[in-house]
């Protein structure tokens, strides 16, 4: 992504509705695997460094970005090792084997090679390492956001499945998310295509009480996460192993 997005995006993270219900979620996912506090992780495309300090209540931390201001922005946090590098080739020597937990939260869709950037990931496991992804689901949903945050494409569940198969992993779980706002976004996402032709953004901060109140919604979801699959939403949650392991 453009530098001047991660910069718009650092002004939101901190407490947009979106960005916080989907790091409870993911802190949900990773504390109902039951794994040991001390695990080595590491988060691919780390952008600004907004899912750090979460991850890291889990283990020691160590992540990678390939946007010049958004990792000098994530190493100024201070938590744990920052790379600058990229998938799928261009990763540095220093980025070691063996991590516990890899973790590419909306980062694959930004991916040309998505294939070869999970079999590279996949090299930098421990036998027993687990990987876990968010990307945005459906094609069909494709819009002017997708453009203008240079996504290459959204997934379905068999998609995202037929890719992480190909690249050696077995997927444990799976399941769409943000599926309680689905009837919501889909209908502003129609709105959209029919009226807006902008070239802007359209992400920014609602007022104090319509976020308080998406927030709860959203987050809502992850008490059901790694327990049950949802049928449908605006985005995928997978968890997966090296199907060698």
């Amino acid at each position: 992504m453009e530098n001047k997005i991660f910069e718009r995006m650092l002004n939101l993270e901190n407490n947009h509705w979106w960005f916080v219900a989907r790091r409870k979620i993911i802190f949900s996912a990773i504390n109902n695997l039951n794994l040991s506090r001390k695990i080595k992780i590491l988060e691919a495309g780390c952008g600004n460094g907004c899912n750090l300090s979460m991850l890291s209540h889990f283990g020691e931390v160590v992540a990678f970005e390939k946007n010049e201001g958004a990792f000098k922005r994530a190493r100024s946090k201070k938590i744990g090792q920052i790379f600058k590098a990229e998938l799928p080739c261009n990763l540095p020597k220093d980025v070691k084997k063996n991590f516990d937990l890899i973790v590419l939260l909306d980062v694959l869709e930004h991916i040309e090679d998505d294939t070869q950037s999970l079999a590279t990931i996949r090299t930098l496991m421990s036998d027993k390492a687990l990987i876990l992804i968010t990307v945005p689901a459906y094609q069909w949903l494709w819009s002017e956001h997708d453009t203008l945050h240079h996504h290459v494409r959204r997934y379905s569940k068999k998609t995202l499945k037929e890719k992480l198969n190909v690249s050696g992993f077995r997927v444990k779980y799976i399941s769409y998310f943000n599926t309680l706002l689905f009837p919501f976004a889909l209908v502003e996402r129609m709105k959209q295509r029919i009226f807006s032709s902008s070239n802007e953004e359209t992400l920014s901060m609602p007022n104090k009480s319509i976020n308080y109140l998406l927030e709860k919604i959203f987050s809502y979801e992850a008490n059901f996460i790694n327990k049950i699959s949802f049928p449908f939403g605006l985005s995928l949650i997978v968890i997966a192993e090296n199907s060698e392991s």
